[in-house]
This record gives C-alpha cells, structure tokens and sequence, in this order.
C-alpha cells in the first residue's frame, strides 16, 4: 500500500492534517496509531530517514514540541 492510498484514508484530526502535505499526513495517520519510524517506513515503502525527516517536518509545521504530544493531538 503506497502513501496516496493512506492520505485517502479518514483523517484523525482533519484540520490539523490539512496543514500537512499528502506524505506527510500518511506518516501522521501512522504515528498516531503509536508506530515507530521504522515501522511506517516499512508500511509506506520509504526509508527510516525520510520518514524521520517527515516527523521533524510535521512537528515543525504544527508547532508541537514532541512525538508524544504529537500522537496525544492526532487522537
């Protein structure tokens, strides 16, 4: 399964993963269900440093100091 095909999917947080681009609401979509970087690079099909890329990239975007808080708001 690609990263187009879980950005289609339901969002958790809708207005927060708006801000986001496609790939990175797919990684979103992941950590919010508590999966590490290696995992959803696994899932996606992408490297464990796009994805932690992609993290930092989604924290930055929406203000939010941690991946703990992060998942916290997503839910």
């Amino acid at each position: 399964m690609s990263w187009r095909d879980f950005s289609a999917s339901a969002a958790i947080n809708a207005p927060l993963l708006e801000k986001l681009s496609p790939a990175e609401q797919a990684v979103a979509l992941q950590l919010a269900q508590g999966l590490s970087n290696a995992e959803i690079a696994r899932l996606l099909g992408k490297s464990k440093f796009t994805v932690k890329s992609q993290v930092s990239s989604i924290l930055t975007k929406l203000g939010v100091p941690t991946r703990g808080r992060l998942i916290a708001i997503l839910r």
